[in-house]
């Protein structure tokens, strides 16, 4: 039962790291954008947070925010236990909070071009918090 001849030929294993690269080829670009569209619906969804700790501050407290440096503003909120600035971390590489019109919003201006051509697939309520996107 010890044969010389048994194995896998040089023929079958090329067949098999082919199929394995198709396979890989067709998975990593799917999985690439399956990740930057959860950062960024992460990332809306702390801007939402944010924006709902400001319009809350701004009822309690006497004098309140309508402009300014959106890293002081979030740093304030913190400051005043209206948010936890560890749970609102941007995970979009390239994007930045901002603050316009009196919003805090998501700034992707500054992301990559497939981030922003996510900015469409985000529904008419997700893209209120988001600025930079490709159809403003």
């Amino acid at each position: 039962m010890n044969n010389k001849n048994s194995g896998f030929t040089l023929i079958e294993l090329v067949i098999v790291l082919a199929i394995v690269a198709i396979i890989g080829a067709i998975l990593i670009p799917n999985f690439i954008n399956t990740t930057d569209r959860a950062r960024l619906r992460s990332d809306v969804q702390s801007a939402r947070i944010l924006q709902n700790a400001l319009e809350l501050y701004n009822v309690e407290q006497p004098n309140p925010i309508t402009s300014g440096n959106a890293a002081q503003i979030i740093e304030r909120l913190d400051s005043l236990g209206y948010v936890d600035t560890r749970r609102v971390v941007e995970q979009t590489t390239g994007a930045n909070f901002s603050v316009e019109n009196g919003r805090i919003v998501l700034n992707i201006s500054g992301a990559s071009d497939s981030v922003r051509a996510l900015y469409s697939m985000l529904s008419e309520q997700e893209r209120r918090y988001v600025s930079g996107g490709t159809s403003n």
